[in-house]
């Protein structure tokens, strides 16, 4: 039998990662006998394991039992879905990265449900799917996505997967991979799209209070740039290689993330996208600290995302993590999965 208690231990032990009985009886307000009967429980399921015993206090008593959340139970799938290819993350159940691909290809309408089944097939042993597209979206469907050429695009229907699937706008996934470590932040999201001539795609991930922000139409985050960084039709590795300066193109964009990072002035302003893959990328961060107004009275920190990192898909995986760990459908589905074994 699946208890209210028992799901909110379940919860309260993924987010803390270690906890004692002590700990869990006086945050969850719940009477000790409850506390050690849930452990007993989730022990016997491998869901916590015990790490550690602390030495009674000069006054007496027990040893403290320390419980650690198994994070190597299950796996989570994150992938992120851009033009210019996809790429994909399995991780732990604390987010950690175990594997990392990357797909170079032109993605849209017509090969997206393809692929992403493909990916999907190759890790059947996970306990859920988090993907990041690039566009406006809503109840896991993509209300329009330009540069996938996607419109009501439902991949739930479309996927047709038995276990939980979590799509979400790629800003939002890049910020949610920094929501672990703060509460307000402002990611910027600089899409290269495959072909340089076109313009970079700029979405907005704003988190409050550790919540993401949709806005009142759920278009928060969403502008068009009309700017390109190469005025010829090559693909984007093709760029790559060439030594092309983009201090132009910096200045005009830095102005646009100094207004709004002074505006909201969160704790972290992170530069990320494809863009990051630009040698001498990092100069662009100068150019937004001279937009910031009062950059240096203010406490904010400015990033430079590492291309190498899988940022997208990693918050696409945090995002089900998430779902799965602090909402009350997803702590049932993992009960169910891995308590009842359903």
């Amino acid at each position: 039998m699946i208890t209210e208690s028992l799901k909110k231990i379940i919860s309260y032990s993924w987010k803390n990662k270690v906890v004692t009985a002590k700990n869990i009886s006086f945050d969850l307000g719940l009477e000790k006998s409850t506390v050690s009967r849930n452990i007993s429980k989730l022990r016997g399921k491998n869901i916590l394991i015990k790490t550690d015993e602390l030495s009674p206090s000069n006054l007496g008593g027990r040893k403290t039992i320390v419980y650690s959340f198994n994070e190597k139970l299950g796996h989570i799938l994150g992938i992120s879905v851009e033009q210019d290819g996809i790429e994909y993350v399995k991780t732990d159940l604390f987010s950690n990265a175990l594997e990392k691909k990357k797909i170079v290809q032109k993605i849209n309408e017509k090969n997206i449900a393809f692929i992403l089944r493909e990916i999907i097939k190759e890790n059947e042993d996970i306990l859920g799917v988090g993907i990041s597209i690039p566009g406006i979206i809503e109840n896991n469907t993509v209300v329009f996505s330009e540069a996938l050429s996607l419109k009501n695009f439902d991949l739930e229907k479309t996927l047709l997967l038995d276990i939980p699937i979590f799509v979400e706008k790629d800003s939002i996934c890049g910020a949610t991979r920094y929501s672990l470590e703060s509460k307000n932040i402002v990611y910027f999201q600089l899409s290269v799209p495959y072909y340089v001539n076109e313009p970079v795609g700029l979405g907005v991930g704003i988190v409050i209070d550790g919540k993401p922000y949709y806005g009142h139409s759920n278009f928060s985050g969403e502008y068009k740039l009309n700017k390109s960084i190469y005025s010829k039709k090559i693909s984007y590795e093709e760029f790559l290689k060439k030594s092309v300066s983009l201090n132009e193109f910096f200045d005009d964009i830095s102005k646009k993330i100094g207004q709004i990072s002074s505006i909201l002035d969160p704790e972290v302003v992170v530069i990320g996208g494809n863009i990051t893959l630009i040698s001498g990328i990092e100069k662009l961060r100068n150019f937004v600290v001279e937009q910031v107004y009062m950059y240096e009275q203010r406490k904010m920190k400015i990033v430079i995302e590492d291309a190498k990192e899988f940022v997208n898909a990693e918050g696409a995986a945090i995002n089900v993590l998430k779902n799965m760990f602090l909402k009350e459908e997803g702590i049932e589905y993992f009960c169910k999965k891995v308590i009842l074994n359903e």
